[in-house]
């Protein structure tokens, strides 16, 4: 009996430790309550997620928190957005903040995601683990050459639709492919 107190007692700190722990990790917000996070590095590309201006659309949505260390050039589409949306945002900063995470939607209530990972994936990784160049985040939203969209078709098949193919007229009249920007910038 005193065995199996001292076990609830000790569950309940370890809860509490890891909570805790949680709000250092997700901008002093419980995990519960966050519908999507994004690291700090993929804030500074410069990009905005679909996914997170999906998460600021969300009626549960009543709060965005952006870390202040970033700079302001890179977090201004999210405010831009926020504001857009009527969603009240935050800038903070606290020395006591741990991890990479850079920004988060925060819901009005608790959700059942104990198990779902907030933090969304790096968008250049999802392109490079189907064997791609990291350059088609830079071309999402716009007209790609038909080489590339091909190549998209056949390996990523599930992100064609933020991409459009481009035609005879773009190539006449000069546009260029932003992924052929990219990689030619790169090297």
């Amino acid at each position: 009996m005193v065995d199996d107190i001292i076990n609830e007692r000790e569950k309940a700190k370890l809860h509490f430790l890891k909570t805790q722990t949680e709000k250092l990790i997700h901008l002093g917000e419980f995990k519960e309550n966050v519908l999507v996070a994004l690291e700090k590095q993929e804030i500074e590309r410069n990009l905005i997620h679909n996914e997170v201006e999906e998460a600021m659309r969300d009626p549960r949505a009543i709060l965005l928190k952006i870390r202040r260390d970033i700079p302001f050039d890179s977090i201004k589409p999210y405010i831009d957005e926020a504001e857009k949306v009527g969603l009240r945002y935050m800038l903070v900063d606290d020395i006591t903040f741990r991890g990479d995470i850079g920004l988060v939607v925060v819901s009005k209530e608790p959700l059942d995601n104990e198990d779902r990972e907030v933090v969304l994936e790096s968008a250049t990784k999802v392109y490079t683990d189907a064997g791609l160049s990291e350059a088609f985040i830079y071309g999402e939203g716009h007209k790609i050459c038909p080489k590339h969209y091909k190549e998209l078709k056949e390996k990523l098949p599930e992100r064609l639709d933020r991409f459009q193919e481009m035609n005879f007229f773009d190539r006449l009249f000069g546009k260029v492919c932003p992924i052929d920007r990219f990689d030619k910038k790169e090297r």
